[in-house]
């Protein structure tokens, strides 16, 4: 199954940050990054790999660089 996925940082505020995902032309997911222990939610409750994956890119370059991806993809 192929995969891909496109996401979006919609906000941030000095607790979280959010981002919508989904597919190209059609990002109806969003999902929220607690910033003080990178605790994930997902709006919609489904934690599928659409989800895992556009948190794990977010979290993981935040750990670089300390900063939040303001777009990013994903095709696998």
């Amino acid at each position: 199954m192929a995969i891909n996925l496109l996401f979006r940082l919609k906000t941030e505020t000095e607790q979280d940050v959010t981002y919508q995902f989904g597919n190209p032309g059609r990002l109806n997911r969003e999902l929220t990054i607690r910033k003080s222990d990178y605790t994930v939610t997902v709006a919609d409750g489904r934690t599928d790999q659409l989800a895992i994956l556009t948190a794990g890119k977010a979290m993981s370059r935040h750990k670089q660089d300390g900063t939040w991806m303001k777009s990013g993809s994903v095709q696998a």
